[in-house]
C-alpha cells in the first residue's frame, strides 16, 4: 500500500469494470465484498453488481492507482474464482468528479447504513429544486 515514501503514485488512477458469467452470481458478490475494505488508497473495489447483461451476470467497478491495477483485478478474479468474460476501462468520466456523481438512497438502505451525508433519504446530491428557497 502507499506510504510515505512509496513508489506507488495514487494520485493516477484507473478506473474500470471487470464483468464475470458465474454459476453464482450472488456467492461470488459476497466473496468480492471482503475486498471493500482492502487497498487502501492503491486500489479501492467499489462494490459487486449481480446484473442481467449479455454474457455476463457480475459486474465489478474498481478504481485504482494506475501502477495497482492489476494487482487489484487480480484480487477480484481470485475473490470470484473465474475469469473475467469483458473487461472494460473508463476513457472519460462525466461529471468529471465522483464526488459529484447523483445516487438515489432508499429508506430501507439508509437504516441499514444511517450515514449523516446520507440523510435524509432519497437523491444525493440533492438537486437544486429541493431547496427550500427555490
Amino acid at each position: 500500500m502507499a506510504t510515505q515514501g512509496s513508489a506507488t503514485n495514487i494520485w493516477i488512477r484507473r478506473r474500470g469494470y471487470l464483468y464475470f458469467l458465474v454459476d453464482d452470481p450472488h456467492a461470488a458478490a459476497r466473496m468480492v465484498s471482503v475486498l471493500f475494505t482492502q487497498g487502501g488508497d492503491d486500489f479501492v473495489i467499489i462494490r459487486a453488481d449481480v446484473v442481467e447483461g449479455p454474457g455476463f451476470n457480475l459486474m465489478v467497478p474498481i478504481d485504482a492507482a494506475d501502477s495497482e491495477w492489476t494487482r487489484a483485478s487480480a484480487a477480484v478474479v481470485a475473490a470470484v474464482g473465474a475469469e473475467p468474460t469483458a473487461i472494460s476501462q473508463v476513457s472519460a468520466t462525466y461529471p468529471e468528479n465522483p464526488q459529484c456523481a447523483h445516487s438515489f438512497i432508499t429508506q430501507e438502505e439508509y437504516l441499514r447504513c444511517p450515514l449523516p451525508e446520507c440523510s435524509p433519504p432519497g437523491r444525493h446530491p440533492k438537486s437544486p429544486g429541493a431547496n427550500p428557497w427555490g
